[in-house]
């Protein structure tokens, strides 16, 4: 990516962030590790869990309500349906992995939070801009309703990980020993 369509790219973030201020300060919590969401976790729900489980649900932009089934009065104005892993991996081929991540990978910016109070976070735009997808998309939301779900998939995954991995290494495959013949002879 030039250094122009980064700036630009930065700009757009910029002004989104500057329009959702509520959404500043989540970000802020999240990175610092103080909301109840951890970054791994949403990073988990948007890659391994939305993927195994077809997360499809529809947002009210007018309420900014989540709904996991269609209401009875559908109209294509007033919701938009989001299928999580499909619409993660959509944005992925857009902005590839530099410029859309949960962690901050590469490049580090300054981005100023608070101007009255000087609250900075040390972030990417990569990062910044997942952010601001996850916002528009109510991923955030969505996390905080469904966390314990989420959670004890994670776990449970680890768990399994671990415990396959353990066997694997702990047993030594046998090896059977041959009994032959040599002749060896000098002269």
């Amino acid at each position: 990516m030039t250094d122009s369509s980064k700036d630009l790219l930065l700009s757009s973030l910029y002004t989104f962030y500057e329009n959702n201020n509520k959404y500043k300060s989540i970000l802020k919590t999240i990175i610092e590790g103080k909301h109840v969401l951890s970054l791994r976790m949403i990073d988990w729900l948007v890659t391994r869990y939305a993927k195994n489980h077809n997360i499809i649900y529809w947002i009210n932009d007018i309420d900014d309500n989540i709904y996991y089934n269609l209401p009875d009065n559908y109209s294509n104005e007033k919701y938009r349906k989001i299928t999580l892993y499909l619409d993660y991996r959509a944005q992925l081929k857009s902005f590839k992995k530099f410029n859309f991540d949960a962690f901050r990978r590469h490049d580090r910016i300054s981005f100023m939070i608070n101007n009255e109070k000087q609250q900075i976070i040390e972030t990417t735009i990569g990062q910044l801009n997942f952010f601001k997808w996850a916002f528009n998309n109510k991923i955030i939301n969505y996390a905080i309703d469904n966390q314990k779900i989420i959670y004890e998939n994670m776990s449970k995954f680890s768990y399994k990980k671990q415990f396959k991995n353990f066997n694997k290494n702990s047993l030594i495959p046998k090896q059977d020993i041959i009994n032959t013949k040599c002749f060896v002879t000098f002269d």
